[in-house]
């Protein structure tokens, strides 16, 4: 793996990277700060050896015969010249030059220079100097007035002392900015260790060991404990269930199995036989009607153990959308009707709305409604079915009314279960137990409890009081977000 990979892949090299991208930002904005504070420190030094030396050429001034006059004073011009080129310029009263570089010039103010050192940058000689000029009072002079007096030099040893000086701290910087980002990795390191102890251990497991994950780690890794946790739970009980599906589909498919073999035997042994044709011909037609309700059987089972596995596939992994309720009830009742075969039913729908719009999944409600009308058709007897939403702020009501059976209501619970359905006197029975031609293959009802738990919803039974059996599903409605 190349370096840009580790560092953008890894959160160990994406933590380090950010620690020492601020860390250099601080060095680089430290730097700026030191070397600007190192040039003022130089500047400040060096203008108060600047300073003495211009107030000594004041105090060395003299009048002689009303003349301005200056002894130089060499042990300053020596201090100053030892790390720059000095020059000077004192002006008498009369604003003549009377010792010193003529064409050295000063923009300070008389006003200014009468009260102390004044300093300025400028040119002089093609070189940049520092200027200090001061005005002493000179009484003596024949036209009594100020001296000006201006000291220059040059800049050579303010830039090396700030050079020094900044070079001292940026290496205390970088040694600093080092230490830190070395010591944020091993931070870094020692910190993710626990997340490795965790890989270990997970890594280390057999696929069919999903106990939860036992480890002491650190307070502000226990949520991703938790949630590993937790998802090993659900993990654990997905599997359970499928487990108890496929063991309880089996079973289910190999009645229906033996009950068609048993069938074909038998139509088999009427056709061998030597019994009377018209007899044999009744018998035969007898057991193929017989074999075709279990071919029949066969089919609807298959049939709902895909729609039941498709429908707990589609709440894991299909997001809820916004849903015409109205439309999607219309275009299965007219798939559902033909299920009556020759008998004249009845259907009426009635909403209190043009459009009923709700979150949902049009494929698993589809198919929950089906199922819904065909236990109402085939099992319920009805032919009478009346269908009507309702829907409030809060909530979107569907309610199938028909004149069947209905289910009694001590069954209300157990029939939401898999593999359970009633017999025709309102018995309960199991499936999975049965080996009789049932009434059902007991997943109809299930299939709906399903995909109700995935929209968030919820079943209601009641027997109404115009009569019949009704089953309401009950959704949350859709809210634009414009609304």
């Amino acid at each position: 793996m190349r370096p840009s990979e580790w560092f953008a892949k890894t959160l160990f090299g994406r933590t380090l990277l950010f620690i020492a991208l601020v860390v250099a930002s601080g060095a680089v904005a430290l730097a700026v700060i030191a070397r600007y504070y190192a040039g003022v420190a130089a500047e400040r030094a060096y203008d108060q050896l600047l300073s003495g030396a211009a107030i000594q050429v004041a105090e060395n001034l003299y009048v002689q015969g009303g003349v301005l006059a200056l002894n130089p004073p060499v042990a300053a011009f020596a201090t100053l010249s030892s790390y720059d080129i000095v020059y000077y310029k004192v002006v008498d009263s009369r604003g003549i030059v009377v010792a010193g570089y003529s064409d050295l010039t000063s923009r300070a103010a008389l006003s200014e220079a009468q009260q102390g050192p004044v300093f300025q940058n400028g040119q002089y000689q093609h070189q940049r100097v520092r200027i200090a000029t001061v005005a002493r009072y000179m009484p003596e002079e024949a036209v009594p007035g100020w001296a000006v007096i201006t000291v220059a030099q040059t800049t050579h040893a303010r830039a090396q002392l700030t050079n020094e000086m900044s070079f001292k701290v940026w290496t205390l910087i970088v040694l600093m900015s080092l230490l830190a980002i070395g010591a944020s990795g091993l931070a870094i390191k020692r910190g993710l260790r626990p997340l490795a102890q965790i890989e270990a251990i997970i890594a280390a497991r057999d696929t069919a060991d999903l106990r939860p994950v036992a480890v002491d780690t650190p307070s502000e890794i226990n949520a991703i404990i938790g949630a590993i946790n937790t998802l090993m739970q659900r993990l654990a009980q997905r599997m359970t269930s499928m487990q108890r599906f496929i063991a309880d589909a089996a079973h289910q498919m190999r009645t229906p199995l033996a009950r068609l073999d048993a069938q074909i035997e038998l139509l088999g042994a009427d056709i061998d036989s030597n019994s009377n044709a018209n007899s044999n011909a009744a018998h035969a037609r007898e057991r193929l009607d017989a074999l075709r309700r279990t071919c029949t059987d066969v089919g609807r089972l298959t049939g709902q153990l895909l729609n039941h596995a498709m429908v707990i596939h589609r709440s894991e992994i299909v997001a809820l959308q916004p849903l015409e309720l109205n439309a999607l009830v219309k275009e299965v009742l007219g798939r559902a009707i033909p299920l009556a075969d020759e008998r004249d039913v009845a259907v009426a729908f009635r909403s209190d709305a043009a459009q009923t719009l709700i979150f949902g999944d049009a494929i698993s409600l589809g198919e929950a409604l089906s199922n819904v009308l065909h236990n109402a058709l085939l099992h319920g007897g009805a032919d009478d079915i009346d269908v009507s939403v309702s829907s409030t702020k809060t909530s979107v009501e569907l309610t199938i009314r028909d004149n069947g059976r209905g289910i009694p209501q001590s069954q209300w619970d157990t029939v939401l279960l898999p593999f359970v359905s009633l017999q025709q006197d309102g018995s309960e029975r199991s499936i999975s137990r049965g080996t009789g031609s049932g009434s059902g293959s007991g997943l109809g009802l299930a299939i709906v409890s399903e995909v109700m738990k995935a929209h968030g919803g919820g079943i209601r039974f009641s027997f109404p009081a115009a009569g019949g059996f009704a089953l309401t599903l009950n959704f949350r409605p859709y809210v634009s977000s414009s609304a």
